[in-house]
């Protein structure tokens, strides 16, 4: 068994299971035509652009920031593939959330697919937020999405393998077995989850995710100690009213005057 504390090591093995992930591209499409008008919009978490290359298609301008130097590297070989038009649209950069340099301001500033799950404690989200509303014009906004902690989850046993799927490998071909192991570390309030690959016969890769989750009344209070203030909540993509067997907040925050 072969491991790793990065689990976006992998380009090809993260587009495998998020590949039936579409929701949130036509969510924040909308975002962008509605917020961003004909300037670049900051997407923070940009990735290989599984949300970004879809809006530069659609005609949308990204700027991108992300912490994964082997998925921006993705990104650079994807947009290679795309028209002149379409690569013109895309900028990406390393940085981390907490600390990236605000290079311009933008009306738009999104933290799209739960990658607010990725800062470990409060210090952290304060110090992203800190960081959003410098890089935010007077009159931007904020969009983001993140999961509400599910306690049915939770409740899986951390010795029991879950979710069997059988991929074809998109690197080697042939049959890739899938799995995952999870448990959730209540004191640290921290969902870890294990996801294992195997191609027969070879030795099983593991891929460990860490996913800080924030029950709603915290993650409102975070919102009001970082300067922002709702300009609307949903509780799914399609619009739905946050109540409480939600298991998503999609949020558009301002930054408070």
């Amino acid at each position: 068994m072969t491991s790793t504390d990065d689990p976006y090591r992998d380009p090809k093995l993260y587009d495998l299971e998020y590949r039936d992930q579409h929701d949130d591209i036509d969510h924040y499409l909308d975002v962008a035509r509605a917020h961003a008008g004909d300037a670049p919009l900051l997407e923070l978490g940009i990735g290989n652009g599984r949300i970004a290359l879809p809006l530069a298609r659609a005609g949308v301008a990204v700027d991108g920031v992300d912490g994964s130097r082997s998925m921006l590297h993705d990104l650079q070989e994807r947009l290679a593939g795309e028209p002149a038009d379409v690569r013109a649209r895309v900028s990406a950069r390393y940085g981390l959330f907490t600390t990236f340099e605000v290079e311009r301001r933008y009306r738009l500033v999104t933290l799209p697919f739960n990658a607010l799950h990725h800062c470990p404690d409060h210090r952290a989200v304060l110090a992203l937020f800190d960081r959003v509303r410098a890089a935010l014009t007077p009159d931007g906004v904020f969009a983001l999405d993140c999961y509400l902690p599910d306690p049915a989850l939770y409740r899986r046993d951390p010795n029991q393998t879950y979710e069997h799927r059988t991929f074809v490998d998109p690197r080697f071909g042939g049959a890739l077995y899938s799995w995952e192991r999870s448990w959730y570390d209540t004191l640290a309030q921290t969902h870890h989850v294990i996801y294992a690959y195997q191609r027969p016969g070879r030795v099983a890769e593991e891929l460990h995710l860490r996913l800080r989750m924030f029950y709603p009344a915290e993650l409102f209070g975070l919102f009001d100690l970082g300067g922002f203030e709702p300009v609307q909540i949903a509780g799914e993509f399609d619009g739905r009213p946050l109540d409480g067997a939600s298991m998503k907040v999609v949020a558009l925050l301002r930054a408070r005057r």
